[in-house]
């Protein structure tokens, strides 16, 4: 495939140099067509010389004495030379301490910091990223997205990596084919089946044949009575219940936000609904002005419409859970049937003017007041209308294998070839996805040209850096999903951490991160050697900013970190893996606009170059340039820094955490008292270690220590992955921490316990919860096991 992204290569090869007379003839010399060898006096007879003064039995006896000569030269040289090497090199040595077996060869280095920071300023650089990524839409496995990674590849060649590996699976992917000679339509009708309305999906981009789209919504036609269901959350359901609502057999009416669209349509799908409509209410997405919306300002005008993926069990390829979708590998067939996690009722979402139109003379019981949104229409539950009109909602959809591809480039590290620090950001998009995904793939690419443009220089980091682009993440990671499960043995015993670059500049209020419990103190301390882009804040540091924007209300003298969401590239990582992640990016006050999910635009075609640079980072591309610095300092202290700067302290808080929640939930069912006495001790065992390293003097140390110490810290989130994973929930395998069953964007302490709780409220079997229980106090223990052996380690050098 060609086209104006991809370099045109041409192989040279060295050029040989010529014979010259009087030089060595080398062997690439004597393979060349160029070599004249001249071959002199092999027709003249030998010269008399030496010969005749050595014959004879004088000769014999000159010849006797001159060998005795050269022997006895030869013991004095070697004495000589014997003397003066022991003299020189083995001096006396009176000192009895024993020298360490060796120092430390590579720390962490605030000089480097600043060189890195510094090279990492170019706004140009980031404008021509972000121009590239959105000159197209960006859909995973198709032409544009295709030609990206093609590009980007032939441009990462001249960077000087040491390795760049280019890697397709064959997935199962969802598509709106439009070629069908039907269409995805939803429409009114009378009880004699005219049609009276038609929604529309074509005004909201300049690409009207780029239809909006829920992906694994299965192809299906479903006529019924139309219910608005809020959020779609499991509460919701159960007001639709107490006011008796009939939702059997319905099309659900449900608003964007709260929580993720998948989970939505499993609550309905669970209550017996016939299909779904998503909508954003202009309240929340709109400020509630529908008249001051994009391109005056960033909210969302009443024309757009959202894509979003709709799959409920997110393990990578839905034809090959459990293992790489590499080509030649077992698919299972019937995808239709056997599409792993996917819905079995229709999904499509509209626009908010259509919304309007759907809810207009709704039936049934008025909606509590938080129900109530900015469509200026009143909000009634149904079913139905007052003129039993029915929706009819008509879904055309295609299921297909598609090669995804991913780019993963190497810069080995010095000492610590064998560990890795893991950056990543997806390549594919919805649409043309300024936000998501041009500004985490731009900050990535700026990070890898620091990156190698300085081992070049001399630098070179003490652990090895992989930069990876995913592809379909939009599709619920499934290209980083895949190359963990290619990965696996290789990332359990190896990879350090990962840190995500997913829609990095989502909003210009505060600096924010989501974090697993072991990253927390290094996402901290690298954002207080930033300065705050706020030009009324110049003299404070983007962390100082970040505490007094957005607070910890349990430690105010901390910003707070939220919990990683479980439908991000981290997820695969953190939550299957047990690799500790971190997700950071400016956004917008999320206080203020608590039922945005994320930017308004995201997810549909307004999110253009041009809403990124008027409205989520509108000074020069400053805030991508922040991000940039802060995670080129939590590179490098993951990389560098002697011993990996892994807080054990906070893994300790998160146990005290989900504790003190199980004593208030928890009645006379379940004893947890075995569970509750491990986590006493390892917080115990916590708080001595993340001591013993505040003090720790380093002097002590060597590098073979150091490793011993690394890989335990290293294995230490490890020990909370079970194998075959949380119950109903094989994607996910960290026992202390997993996405909310019910809600993909929070997480849960906990996960498997809280799961056995319901399940025994339910049933009345507590088994489930014992098991649960048995499970993580026995990876407690073995977590303390862990962390004592690194405190005996280091009371052996004190």
């Amino acid at each position: 495939m060609t086209t104006e992204l991809v370099s045109v290569f041409s192989d040279r090869m060295p050029i040989k140099g010529k014979y010259v007379a009087g030089r060595q003839v080398s062997r690439w010399d004597a393979e060349s067509d160029n070599v004249d060898i001249q071959y002199r006096h092999l027709d003249n007879p030998a010269s008399p010389g030496l010969s005749e003064f050595f014959s004879g039995r004088k000769g014999n006896f000159l010849k006797v004495l001159l060998l005795i000569v050269c022997l006895f030269m030869g013991l004095i040289i070697g004495y000589v030379i014997r003397r003066n090497i022991h003299e020189k090199y083995i001096a006396p040595f009176n000192n009895q301490t024993p020298t360490p077996v060796s120092s430390i060869y590579q720390d962490y280095d605030p000089n480097i910091r600043k060189m890195l920071q510094e090279d990492l300023q170019d706004i140009v650089n980031i404008e021509d990223h972000v121009q590239t990524w959105t000159g197209c839409i960006g859909l995973a496995a198709v032409g544009s997205t295709l030609k990206v990674v093609m590009g980007t590849h032939d441009m990462w060649q001249y960077f000087p990596l040491d390795d760049l590996s280019w890697t397709n699976y064959s997935v199962l992917l969802s598509y709106p084919f439009l070629q069908s000679p039907n269409r995805t339509a939803i429409t009114l009708e009378q009880p004699d089946g005219t049609t009276i309305w038609n929604a529309s999906f074509h005004l909201s981009s300049e690409h009207p044949e780029q239809m909006p789209f829920n992906a694994f919504s299965p192809e299906a036609s479903v006529k019924g009575k139309l219910v608005f269901a809020n959020f779609g959350r499991k509460t919701d359901f159960h007001t639709l219940d107490s006011l008796g609502v009939s939702i059997n057999n319905s099309i659900l009416l449900i608003k964007y936000g709260k929580i993720h669209p998948a989970n939505k349509v499993k609550h309905s799908e669970e209550n017996g609904a016939a299909g779904v409509i998503l909508y954003p209410d202009p309240l929340d997405f709109a400020n509630n002005n529908t008249e001051a919306v994009y391109p005056s300002t960033w909210w969302l005008p009443g024309w757009a419409v959202h894509s979003h993926h709709v799959r409920y069990s997110l393990m990578g390829d839905p034809q090959s859970p459990g293992y790489p979708s590499l080509d030649g590998v077992y698919h299972q067939p019937n995808p239709g049937e056997n599409c792993l996690g996917c819905p079995n009722i229709p999904v499509q979402s509209v626009s908010y003017d259509d919304a309007k139109h759907l809810m207009r003379s709704l039936n049934g019981s008025s909606v509590p007041d938080d129900w109530i949104g900015g469509l200026g229409v009143p909000y009634k539950t149904g079913p139905g209308h007052i003129d039993d009109r029915l929706v009819n909602l008509t879904v055309i959809r295609k299921l297909v294998q598609r090669k995804i591809s991913n780019l993963v480039a190497e810069i080995k590290g010095k000492y610590e070839k064998d560990r890795y620090i893991i950056i990543g950001a997806h390549i594919d998009s919805w649409n043309k996805g300024a936000v998501d995904s041009a500004s985490g793939y731009a900050v990535l690419w700026e990070l890898l040209r620091t990156f190698s443009f300085h081992t070049q220089k001399g630098y070179r980091p003490r652990r090895t850096l992989k930069f990876a682009l995913w592809d379909a993440s939009k599709y619920g990671h499934v290209g980083s999903f895949e190359w963990v499960q290619e990965m696996e043995k290789e990332l359990g015993l190896g990879a350090v951490a990962y840190i995500n670059l997913d829609t990095v500049v989502r909003g210009n209020y505060t600096f924010f991160a989501e974090s697993s419990p072991l990253l927390r103190d290094v996402i901290r301390q690298a954002s207080s050697t930033v300065k705050c882009s706020d030009p009324d804040h110049q003299d404070q540091s983007v962390l100082e900013r970040w505490t007094r924007t957005y607070q910890d209300p349990e430690n105010p003298s901390q910003p707070k970190i939220e919990g990683l969401q479980g439908d991000s590239d981290h997820s695969p990582f953190y939550y299957y893996m047990g690799v500790p992640s971190i997700s950071p990016a400016y956004t917008y006050n999320p206080k203020k606009y608590p039922n945005l999910p994320s930017y308004p635009a995201f997810n549909t075609m307004e999110d253009t170059k041009d809403y990124l640079t008027n409205f989520t980072d509108r000074n020069n591309y400053t805030l991508h340039i922040k991000v940039t610095q802060i995670v080129a300092d939590v590179i490098l202290r993951l990389c560098d820094s002697a011993v990996i700067p892994f807080n054990v302290q906070n893994i300790a808080d998160t146990l005290i955490t989900g504790k003190n929640k199980l004593k208030k939930i928890n009645s006379t069912y379940v004893a947890l008292d075995f569970l509750f006495t491990e986590i006493d001790k390892f917080s115990e065992k916590a708080s001595l270690l993340h001591a013993k390293f505040k003090n720790q003097d380093k002097s002590k140390l060597n590098e073979e220590v150091l490793y011993d110490i690394n890989d335990k810290l290293i294995q230490l989130p490890r020990i909370f992955i079970v194998n075959g994973g949380l119950p109903e929930f094989p994607q996910y395998r960290n026992v202390l921490v997993a996405p909310h069953p019910e809600n993909l964007y929070k997480t849960q302490i906990f996960p498997g316990i809280i799961w056995g709780y319901e399940i025994g409220q339910t049933t009345g079997d507590w088994s489930r919860m014992h098991i649960q229980q048995s499970l993580l106090a026995v990876a407690v223990r073995q977590a303390r096991y862990n962390i004592q052996a690194i405190l005996t380690t280091l009371k052996s050098l004190s």
